[in-house]
């Protein structure tokens, strides 16, 4: 056994590649190594769901939202970090605090759905170990621990005075001490749509401008002070000292760690007056980023923010030939090269940026220092610096609805639709070949490689034949959102949740996910009933998506018995409920919409959270037109619905339960399981596979199920 290794090992020992093979292997072991001991910290699935004592200290920035305030408690002993909600407390909460009391944990766990974000991949980056919330809490007497982020907070609280009245305090605030929380929905949006974003995040741009500054104005003194001094030596060392400064301030996340080695780079090749190239520093910086934190590599920000910096160096280079044109020529090469990018992670592209940017960079240049120095006065003389403060804020509240009337432009934004992964891969590299010197063999194939995404193609897999369907069972949480999509037709079956803490299901999966799969607008979108976790996420999809005709809760036409249409080959039809049906003092589960789905290749019946007595009355009228091979389980598997005889008239083979994981109501009941499972029913339940997908193809043997959990699985995924 041992022979054929000693072989091979012999072998590559004269390989000339051994090196980097060594490298590779060392840091694939280093990256295991990793992820064993966070999987060993994370808190055990058997005991999701308890309460236990616990004392921690508060670390990183906390997060005061109207209902809650939102932290991670850090501790000596597995689970190591906890990512926890106070509701209606913790307003005086700092980095560094001890708490001790009452935490109800839960493995860490999120939706899993194609195309949508996916928080559980968030929480293994943060190397949070479990969720949950605290039932009852103390501080621990004089035992809080002093850290960057407990001065960050600190600085907030002290100029807090001069800002409260701006509406800019969030922006000040991102821009200096990089707490980002008090920037509100509104300024996001308006920032999104000018292709600003990066502005209001620390990265490259303000590191290297401080950097800039420091060096030079450390340069000019020390000139003046002692000419024979090495001044740029000394310089040097002013600059980085600064800029690692200004980047633990800003907390050292990944732009700024890459920012930080860059502008290290640079420095030591002014200092030591050699020529190195930038594709080497920005080569060594993914190589530290990556060493210091393997799990960076999954993160979008990651290759958005080197991708970016290395397309930005290239066009840089193109455009020193030309100086007008050449300006010109970058700010729109930038927004081209990332465009296909911010349409596949984020959904939209900025058309207007190449002309924000090109004003407000060259503004930053001058402000950001600025805006950093008068800070620091604040902080050290308030009743010197908290004026100027306030005053600065002023000037840029006065310049902000300039900005907003650009945002609210109708063409100001697109949002695309990246047909794919291949049409993504694609479009960069016609964009890529776009930028190439002229005469480059095969340039002229740019065109034909961005064409997939200009024309909204997808590869064939995709295709839905005629009398074909296909069906998502949307992971939302505790609710429901149905996607169906005939060959050119897309129906949404509820919308799924939205809760005071701003959270919605409409924005944060339905959008994106159909997004995702090339449909840019809903023929019909129905709403079941006015339960929020049903109707919750419905005026997000309405804002965001074109919607040619609501029916049901929320809209101007109630879904009724008798209502049908017929899509490429699909009928849809409602049957229940009769304006008869209708009393006074119904509930608005009793009033739910149920709609029958018949295709050549199956029916679906979607009976929304309808309770035993409408079951019964739909059993009595007719018990026939219930049989379906597909049930969405009522009022997401509650014992008040799917009783005996209501299963036995439907008698699915597949039984697909949208719930909560670990939802506080238990659902699914096990006896309403246990009575799906009698009835021959395959019991599916979006908690433990995630959205559930359904293609019904008209000459296909059988229904296809995929459980999106089990198709993309992640090492990071609980279950």
């Amino acid at each position: 056994m041992w022979l054929p290794v000693v072989a091979l090992l012999l072998c590559l020992w004269r390989w000339p590649g051994r090196g980097l093979l060594v490298v590779a292997a060392c840091a694939t072991a280093w990256t295991s190594f990793g992820i064993q001991q966070q999987l060993a910290a994370r808190w055990p699935l058997e005991r999701s769901g308890e309460t236990v004592t616990m004392t921690g200290h508060v670390a990183g920035v906390v997060a005061h939202e109207a209902y809650r305030t939102r932290f991670v408690l850090v501790r000596d002993t597995a689970p190591y970090r906890l990512r926890l909600s106070w509701y209606d407390h913790g307003d005086d909460l700092l980095p560094g605090d001890c708490l001790t009391g009452a935490f109800k944990l839960e493995t860490p766990h999120g939706s899993a759905n194609p195309g949508t974000f996916d928080y559980e991949a968030w929480l293994w980056r943060e190397r949070i170990d479990a969720t949950g919330y605290i039932r009852h809490a103390t501080h621990c007497d004089g035992r809080a621990t002093w850290s960057i982020d407990r001065l960050r907070a600190l600085a907030v609280q002290r100029i807090a005075p001069y800002l409260e009245a701006s509406a800019m305090r969030g922006i000040i605030e991102a821009l200096t001490l990089g707490i980002r929380d008090r920037i509100s929905d509104a300024q996001w949006e308006v920032l999104r749509a000018t292709g600003t974003s990066h502005l209001v995040a620390i990265s490259g741009l303000h590191i290297g401008l401080i950097a800039f500054w420091l060096f030079a104005f450390a340069r000019w003194l020390v000139l003046r002070i002692a000419p024979r001094a090495p001044a740029s030596l000394l310089a040097g060392g002013v600059a980085f000292a600064g800029a690692l400064s200004y980047a633990l301030l800003a907390g050292f996340a990944l732009p700024t760690q890459r920012a930080l080695v860059m502008v290290a780079g640079g420095l030591f090749a002014v200092v030591t007056m050699r020529r190195i190239a930038v594709s080497r520093i920005l080569a060594i910086a993914a190589i530290v980023v990556v060493v210091w934190a393997p799990v960076s590599v999954i993160t979008p920000g990651f290759w958005l923010s080197f991708g970016a910096v290395a397309w930005l160096v290239y066009l840089a280079r193109m455009a020193t030939r030309r100086r007008v044109l050449g300006f010109i020529g970058l700010q729109l090469g930038l927004v081209a090269g990332l465009a296909p990018l911010g349409a596949w992670f984020f959904g939209q592209t900025s058309l207007i940026a190449p002309l924000v940017n090109a004003v407000l960079i060259p503004t930053a240049v001058g402000l950001v220092p600025l805006l950093l120095l008068v800070t620091i006065a604040a902080l050290v003389v308030p009743t010197l610096g908290g004026p100027v403060l306030a005053l600065v804020a002023t000037v840029l509240g006065a310049a902000w609805p300039g900005l907003a009337a650009l945002a609210a432009w109708p063409w100001s934004t697109v949002q695309p639709v990246v047909p794919g992964a291949i049409a993504l891969v694609l479009a960069v590299t016609g964009i890529a070949l776009l930028a190439m010197p002229r005469g480059l063999p095969g340039r002229w194939l740019a065109p034909v490689f961005l064409l997939p995404t200009l024309l909204g193609w997808r590869p064939a897999i995709d295709d839905i034949p005629a009398g074909g369907l296909r069906v998502t069972v949307l992971d939302v949480g505790q609710g429901l959102a149905v996607v169906v999509r005939t060959r050119a037709h897309t129906l949404v079956y509820d919308a799924g949740p939205a809760y005071r803490t701003g959270f919605n299901a409409g924005s944060a999966f339905v959008v994106p996910y159909l997004r995702h799969v090339g449909r840019a607008s809903v023929d019909r979108l129905m709403i079941s009933h006015s339960d929020i976790d049903h109707m919750g996420g419905a005026q997000a999809i309405v804002d965001q998506l074109k919607v040619v005709r609501r029916l049901g809760a929320g809209s101007a036409q109630p879904c009724r018995s008798g209502q049908h249409w017929r899509w490429d080959g699909v009928d849809f039809s409602v049957i229940y409920p009769r304006d008869s049906d209708i009393a006074s003092g119904m509930t608005d589960n009793a009033r739910s919409c149920l709609l029958r789905i018949d295709a050549p290749a199956g029916h679906i019946l979607l009976p929304g959270d309808i309770e035993a007595a409408t079951e019964a009355q739909l059993v009595e009228r007719d018990a026939n037109a219930l049989a379906a091979d597909v049930l969405v389980v009522a009022h997401h598997g509650s014992a008040s619905s799917s009783s005996n005889a209501f299963v036995e008239a439907v008698s699915p083979s597949l039984a697909l339960i949208s719930a909560g994981w670990h939802n506080r109501w238990g659902f699914p009941n096990a006896a309403v399981v246990g009575r799906l499972g009698a009835a021959g029913a395959d019991v599916i339940n979006t908690a433990t596979s995630g959205a559930i997908e359904l293609d019904m193809a008209p000459d296909a043997p059988a229904i296809s199920v995929t459980r999106w959990r089990e198709r993309a699985p992640r090492v990071w995924h609980t279950p």
